[in-house]
């Protein structure tokens, strides 16, 4: 069965540049971050009857391979996350009453310093205690290791104010790879934190990035025990890999895409509970370009689904078995293409056609 999406222009001025990031909110009303040709960053969010687009009070944002971050909490407040064109700073805002912008301070959180591949979520924290709810993390590269941030009251004294010290961390060090290449963290149905990232193996001489995936053990032993990451390689071979994007089944698999320029394919990597885990399938070798920024989710089908832009379309792919996955043309365009699934089971699409920002969401 073909599956449909109702879609429409999100903003109508035709300067939508990229760096797409989609959203949903608790009460399944969608949210998009994108930057415009200047760098603005920008966003847009669904009313009943219109999409209202505003530009932050902001720096202008790196024209780079990386999402502008975004996540809403249960208030509805919005967060934003992105790498100055300027400095190359980490740059986060929360919107309450108003914004609030600030630097993140990513070098062991005492002073903000170059990063690159940053990326951002909210936790939502279903099962943490209060004042660690709604907190922003972030991912990305400094130093050429793989870095997590975020900004909490400390873990001996939660009545204390959040803040940065003691909440920014190596999670995995360069050695003769650089780690953090094209970061993505997510967390999953049970509030396990895993960051998705490449690493690179120039500095061996070697031509590869190898997928990789930590997941946060949270240090509960003792009031005050540091978390640690445990770091897994899930595609290990010749691979040339980038943007992944990550998504979590309530069943505790999870799924992966990202491109690989070796074979000029579209991948997913599959990881979980499972004898065969990871386990690596194409979704297409028809790629046609090589800036595929993929999106993947898990249906209430508990179906792996991947959009993503080829052939001048916006493209959405189904694993319907072993190997196989059904792909489906939605419309025109496809660039930066994003996607989520809301509590109903609706997948949500934002995409870049000509200049133009729009949106999809299936019955």
């Amino acid at each position: 069965m073909a599956t449909t999406f109702f879609t429409e222009v999100v903003d109508e001025s035709n300067t939508a540049q990229g760096q797409v990031s989609l959203a949903v909110d608790a009460r399944n009303t969608p949210w998009i971050a994108y930057t415009t040709p200047s760098g603005d960053v920008m966003l847009a969010t669904r009313s009943e009857t219109e999409w209202l687009c505003e530009r932050l009070p902001s720096e202008p944002a790196a024209h780079d391979a990386y999402r502008i971050g975004l996540g809403i909490d249960e208030a509805l407040h919005p967060h934003v996350a992105y790498q100055s064109r300027a400095t190359d700073h980490l740059i986060y805002g929360i919107r309450e009453a108003q914004w609030n912008i600030e630097e993140v301070p990513t070098s062991a959180g005492l002073f903000p310093d170059r990063i690159r591949f940053p990326s951002m979520t909210v936790n939502q924290g279903v099962f943490s205690e209060t004042p660690f709810k709604n907190r922003p993390h972030f991912a990305y590269q400094s130093g050429l290791a793989l870095w997590h941030a975020t900004k909490a009251p400390p873990k001996t004294d939660p009545s204390k104010p959040a803040t940065w010290k003691k909440n920014v961390h190596v999670v995995d060090e360069s050695n003769l790879a650089e780690k953090g290449w094209f970061t993505a963290l997510t967390f999953d149905s049970n509030e396990t934190l895993r960051i998705a990232s490449f690493d690179d193996l120039s500095p061996a001489g070697q031509s590869v990035r190898r997928l990789r995936v930590a997941t946060m053990l949270p240090g509960t032993d003792f009031v005050g025990q540091p978390d640690s990451w445990q770091v897994q390689i899930l595609h290990g071979d010749q691979v040339l890999g980038e943007h992944p994007a990550m998504a979590h089944s309530i069943t505790g698999e999870s799924v992966i895409s990202y491109y690989d320029r070796t074979g000029r394919t579209l991948n997913v990597c599959m990881f979980g509970n499972f004898p065969e885990s990871p386990a690596i399938e194409v979704v297409t070798d028809d790629v046609d370009n090589d800036d595929v920024h993929s999106a993947s989710g898990v249906s209430h089908e508990s179906r792996f689904c991947v959009a993503y832009g080829s052939g001048g379309q916006l493209r959405f792919a189904t694993r319907t078995g072993i190997g196989t996955f059904r792909v489906e043309d939605i419309e025109a365009g496809g660039l930066w293409s994003d996607m989520r699934f809301d509590g109903e089971g609706s997948a949500h699409v934002a995409h870049i056609a000509a200049g133009t920002l729009r949106y999809g969401v299936t019955a």
